[in-house]
């Protein structure tokens, strides 16, 4: 298959290695090839598998796991003899045929900036602000993490011609989210952990007529139904669609001040699981909220935080279980929950807040199991 390239300025090809029905994914190989819109294979001429050694790659193939509906701005070219049978051992989330091929050239050609600088895009995070309405018709891609309040309007306005929007919150706002249907030529959209949103705020297959990609992940259960009944028959015209972790307004409420919400319907994390960690943190850092805000000397201090760190592992010890049910991506979240509990319980008192989360973390640390 080919589709237009805007980094390339041209047309680029990729081939269909397999496709599984079970998991629903296309094993994906890009070709080395672009040019003028082609309309058969023979166009393309001869088959040759991507390599990339920019940013360090090492000779790799730009073959991986994908969702198996074929985008809209994708043609079929045809059959044609596989360059290669082998399944590829990685997985992505979109297809962007065109993009390695882009980067590689950059990189051969002498060009050998950083990937976060490439034309066209643009990241905000934590701390930063979203410009005043300024346009900005250049960018095509746009990247928001972590801010807490994020304005579609301003968005709408100040990118015109985006094609391509990232918003990941943590419990954060969506403002004026139906003002994204003025962005007519977008083709992906990716909202984690945004709220606010209504049915009446819903992307519009009218007026979004190039969309390929939506993924929602934590969102108002308004909001993703309607979302879900508008694009749902859009699927046999290239548009493929994920929602997630739907959440209801008693749900948003309760998990405001909630660290481990994220574990609430992760795949591999019980139902069980999760009430049983939830339980385990309520009960073991709230005595480490009381030991830091009380009017005790450093050495006493220091020795409750000491065995409180120990009794907070040994909660979780219990939630993960022989079996281990808490892995390396949960291990680092809870640690990071614990790191910022503490500090900021510090925040409005005379402890050391870094010496005091030190303390605690060394002592969960030297007793954990997980």
């Amino acid at each position: 298959m080919a589709t237009f390239c805007p980094e390339l300025g041209e047309w680029s090809a990729a081939q269909i290695i397999s496709v599984n029905d079970r998991s629903q994914e296309a094993d994906v190989l890009d070709l080395g090839w672009s040019g003028p819109e082609p309309e058969n294979v023979a166009d393309v001429g001869h088959l040759s598998a991507l390599r990339l050694n920019h940013h360090g790659y090492r000779n790799a193939l730009e073959q991986s796991h994908r969702e198996w509906v074929l985008p809209r701005s994708y043609k079929n070219l045809g059959p044609a003899p596989l360059v290669r049978t082998e399944e590829s051992a990685t997985w992505s989330m979109g297809w962007d045929v065109g993009t390695q091929l882009h980067w590689q050239r950059r990189w051969d050609a002498g060009e050998r900036e950083d990937l976060e600088d490439e034309p066209g895009f643009r990241q905000y995070e934590d701390g930063q602000e979203l410009p005043p309405v300024t346009t900005a018709p250049e960018i095509r891609a746009l990247a928001i993490y972590a801010i807490q309040s994020v304005d579609c309007a301003l968005i709408a306005s100040s990118f015109p011609n985006l094609t391509r929007l990232t918003i990941w919150g943590e419990m954060g706002s969506l403002l004026n989210a139906s003002e994204l249907n003025q962005l007519q030529r977008m083709r992906r959209i990716d909202v984690h952990e945004m709220f606010g949103m209504t049915g009446h705020d819903v992307l519009d297959p009218a007026r979004l007529n190039e969309m390929e990609y939506i993924s929602l992940d934590c969102v108002p259960v308004d909001y993703a139904g309607a979302v879900r009944r508008a694009w749902t028959p859009e699927a046999g015209k290239g548009v493929y669609l994920s929602i997630s972790k739907a959440r209801t307004p008693e749900w948003v409420r309760e998990n405001v001040d909630n660290p481990l919400r994220a574990w609430d319907g992760r795949e591999g994390i019980s139902s069980r699981t999760y009430k049983r960690a939830l339980s385990a943190w309520k009960g073991s850092t709230r005595p480490i909220r009381e030991a830091l805000q009380a009017d005790i000397g450093e050495a006493e201090r220091r020795e409750q935080l000491t065995a409180l760190g120990a009794q907070f592992a040994e909660a979780f010890n219990e939630v993960a279980g022989p079996a281990h049910l808490l892995m390396t991506e949960e291990r680092d979240e809870l640690l990071e929950a614990l790191h910022r509990l503490v500090t900021d319980a510090a925040a409005d008192t005379a402890v050391d807040a870094e010496e005091a989360a030190l303390v605690v973390l060394h002592a969960v640390n030297t007793h954990r199991d997980w």
